[in-house]
């Protein structure tokens, strides 16, 4: 029997986008309030996934945001209707507790943050979701998320700082001013560095480099040859041996709202246990790569 693949991936995504539109919407329910700016974000997140029109039952879903674009109270309304609505996503064959959680934290951090603005109730919200899902707690965003709001577990309030703190961590990952959607290139500058990237001396020659992601730069083949060109090592699969991962600058639709994939995850995963994966930009590795 021939396995249609294409078919597998297709209802995977399908469902990826449901899990990721099921957080988004908790997200904006954090507080108990909805606002104006909250449902453009919404409809400007089904312009960025057009695809997610073909998920099965979000036709009607559509059509309640678009009433509560005149009326954002209308969705709070009718919040057990979208909810039920929202619920059927979990009906897909290809669904899976953890992996579906997941992405429904990276939906709810950025419903929480498309309106760029954080309340208390909000906050304090988001650490009890948290606290309710702390099987989540090996995933490198939620590890990032829970430590940011340790003061708020500790102090039973939301500061200012610790408001500050999340804004910045946030936007690492989504665009703050721009309904949350999210950061899609990757850059790391010598200003702005961020964290999660070496920033080290590069050596290509008899080292092992996987990609992920999309890049305008290479295809797949061009990547390969350039890197086997400096005596380098090209691998499709991510494994433990592997000495760079790197970062595509394009990135991908895709991928997990706000991290840059799961090839990225585990990287960060293998580190903590004390794997040598140092995660490279496009940018920093072509520089080596390529002498730019």
């Amino acid at each position: 029997m021939k396995v249609d693949l294409n078919r597998i991936n297709f209802n995977a995504k399908q469902s990826k986008l449901g899990n990721l539109f099921l957080g988004f919407f908790e997200g904006l329910f954090l507080d108990g309030r909805v606002r104006l700016q909250e449902i453009e974000a919404l409809i400007k997140w089904v312009e960025q996934y057009p695809e997610a029109v073909t998920v099965p039952h979000f036709e009607p879903l559509y059509q309640v945001l678009l009433k509560a674009v005149e009326d954002p109270q209308f969705l709070l309304a009718n919040h057990q209707e979208v909810q039920a609505h929202l619920d059927l996503f979990k009906n897909s064959k290809y669904f899976k507790e953890r992996t579906c959680d997941i992405q429904r934290l990276h939906g709810v951090l950025a419903g929480l943050a498309c309106d760029s603005d954080y309340t208390d109730d909000e906050v304090l919200a988001l650490n009890a979701w948290l606290d309710r899902h702390d099987y989540l707690k090996d995933d490198p965003i939620y590890e990032e998320i829970i430590l940011v709001l340790n003061p708020v577990r500790i102090l039973n309030r939301v500061s200012g700082d610790t408001k500050e703190v999340l804004r910045l961590t946030l936007a690492k990952y989504i665009q703050l001013n721009n309904f949350g959607l999210p950061q899609v290139r990757v850059s790391s500058s010598e200003d702005n560095k961020n964290p999660d990237f070496y920033h080290g001396n590069i050596e290509i020659i008899g080292k092992t480099i996987c990609l992920t992601g999309a890049s305008e730069r290479y295809t797949k083949a061009g990547w390969k040859e350039a890197i086997e060109l400096q005596k380098g090592i090209f691998t499709d699969s991510l494994t433990k041996t592997v000495d760079y991962l790197v970062i595509c600058n394009k990135g991908n639709a895709h991928w997990a709202h706000m991290s840059y994939g799961r090839k990225f995850e585990q990287a960060l995963k293998w580190q903590k246990e004390g794997a040598n994966i140092l995660i490279l930009t496009e940018d920093d590795f072509i520089k080596v790569l390529v002498g730019k």
